[in-house]
């Protein structure tokens, strides 16, 4: 993965320049301190992961010496899988973990998008795109299950839309919403009823 940005589906390397400041406006940075938290999550969730394996595999082997089951037998098989369940739980999150790490390293520095009296500025492109409140069709947050995670979709124009993983922004989508509904003087909101899960 190259960049947070997605324009009309694809992803994009977003390195933003510095967008012309503008009075009364909020700008949206992005910001690797989530994604660096989600990491310490799955970290910490590793270890005690390990820490089940162990007693797993000991209580199978205190069973499998109490109880000498046959080869192939019905507790054999529960205890193979008990085993088996937590290993495979522990290479889920060293997956995870090892894409939180790569994504937390890839969050560029800058501004992501901009929310003004006039609209927004998006970083589709290095110097950013004006996009007027007239313009806007929609934004709303949508699911993708990979990581990092669900994003929000701006879409205006006839059919252009970016989008950004909301995990990789300096700003909660709490506030993200509050400015889109100041500054478009209510026209437009950060609409998260698709989303499952901000996190």
């Amino acid at each position: 993965m190259s960049g947070f940005g997605e324009v009309q589906g694809s992803t994009v390397q977003i390195l933003p320049g510095e967008s012309e400041p503008m009075a009364g406006g909020m700008m949206v940075s992005y910001s690797p301190v989530a994604m660096a938290q989600r990491a310490a999550r799955f970290r910490s969730l590793l270890f005690r992961q390990w820490l089940g394996v162990a007693i797993s595999l000991a209580i199978s082997v205190v069973w499998w010496l109490i109880f000498s089951p046959e080869l192939y037998s019905l507790l054999f098989w529960l205890l193979i899988f008990s085993v088996a369940w937590s290993l495979l739980r522990v290479l889920i999150t060293i997956v995870k973990l090892r894409r939180a790490r790569k994504t937390t390293s890839q969050v560029p520095l800058g501004p992501a998008f901009q929310i003004d009296n006039d609209g927004l500025v998006l970083s589709t492109v290095p110097e950013g795109e004006r996009v007027g409140w007239p313009d806007v069709r929609l934004i709303k947050g949508r699911n993708k299950f990979f990581n990092p995670g669900p994003r929000i979709e701006f879409a205006w124009g006839s059919d252009r839309t970016w989008s950004v993983a909301i995990i990789v922004l300096d700003a909660a989508p709490s506030v993200i919403d509050s400015a889109l509904r100041a500054f478009s003087l209510g026209r437009f909101g950060l609409d998260l009823s698709a989303v499952d899960e901000i996190w």
